[in-house]
Formats: structure tokens, C-alpha cells, sequence
């Protein structure tokens, strides 16, 4: 079996570090999603009473 001396990969430490900086991101992105999802459905509630309130006053 030939094995080549010049392969290079990632090592322990390099890959530790790549999962805590996707864990950070993560944990960011996740409480801004959140508080997105509660302002669309606000607003989405009051356009569909705008538009109870228009279709009853035709």
C-alpha cells in the first residue's frame, strides 16, 4: 500500500475552531429570526383586519 507523506488536512484544533464560529453565528442569527417571525405575523393581523374593516363598509 503506498501512502503519501505530502497529504495535508484540517487538524483537531482548526476544526474546533470553524464549529465555534458556526455556533456563535448560530446562536446570532437565531434570536433575530424570532423576533422577525413575531413582526410579520403582527403585521399580517392588521391587514387582515384593514381588510374585514374595508369589505364591511362597502
Amino acid at each position: 500500500m503506498h501512502l503519501l507523506k505530502n497529504q495535508r488536512g484540517f487538524t483537531l484544533i482548526e476544526m474546533l475552531i470553524v464549529m465555534l464560529i458556526i455556533t456563535v453565528l448560530i446562536a446570532i442569527a437565531i434570536p433575530n429570526v424570532s423576533k422577525q417571525t413575531t413582526a410579520v405575523d403582527a403585521k399580517g393581523c392588521k391587514a387582515f383586519v384593514h381588510m374585514i374593516h374595508k369589505k364591511n363598509n362597502l
